[in-house]
């Protein structure tokens, strides 16, 4: 055991052990080589994690922790809306394109019903935390208030999630520059977005904007 392990708490020993177990042998991981790696007794890998199952889950849960923490992110003075948002847009696909555990959480470990159940709660609180932020923009005229925020940030975040799975396993990956240009145009489509004066507008005046003046078509 190095000096630094020693001043980490041996759950999050293994989780890290794992997660690098995992990357070396694509998705495959024995506890006795995680624990190993560890510097700790395979004794101690079954009593925080029961089974190579829920360290798998446990290792997947950490990986979707800074996911949340793009998605929590609030709001930051004198940054428009539009502008926050696709940010946060880009702050996405550089993490999924960053982390050397995305391929094996979007690919081979995400068939596994632990993971499957563990994706789907962290997608729910990003859902809830999403159909917020459109509020938030609804509020701020930068989005038509008759837009269903709930339904809207489903096709968005659905929509981002699987391109940026796909993205992640393609063979050579699409250039990020060009994934978050096409991503965030698909945002501003789907949720109609307006310019950051033609929304300041439409805010002061407590009223949507035609769509057909945001695009510049006559009536």
């Amino acid at each position: 055991m190095t000096a630094a392990q020693a001043n980490i708490g041996s759950d999050v020993r293994l989780i890290r052990a794992a997660e690098a177990e995992l990357i070396a042998n694509d998705g495959h991981v024995e506890m006795l080589a995680v624990a190993k790696r560890a510097g700790l007794s395979v004794g101690i890998a079954y009593h925080h994690f029961g089974s190579k199952a829920g360290l798998i889950a446990a290792v997947v849960d950490g990986f979707y922790g800074p996911l949340r923490d793009i998605s929590f992110a609030g709001p930051t003075a004198g940054v428009d809306w539009a502008t926050r948002e696709r940010d946060r847009t880009r702050a996405f696909i550089d993490y999924f394109y960053d982390h050397p555990f995305a391929p094996l959480v979007v690919g081979r470990l995400g068939r596994e019903p632990a993971v499957i159940d563990i994706e789907s709660a962290h997608l729910r609180q990003m859902l809830d935390v999403g159909a917020r932020n459109i509020r938030a923009g609804q509020k701020d005229g930068a989005i038509p208030g008759e837009i269903d925020a709930d339904v809207a940030i489903s096709f968005v975040l659905g929509g981002l999630w699987r391109a940026v799975g796909d993205a992640v396993l393609s063979e050579p990956r699409p250039s990020r520059k060009r994934l978050v240009e096409q991503a965030w145009s698909f945002v501003e489509s789907a949720l109609q977005a307006r310019p950051p004066s033609l929304g300041a507008a439409a805010a002061k005046r407590g009223q949507p904007v035609d769509a057909r003046k945001r695009s510049g078509r006559k009536p």
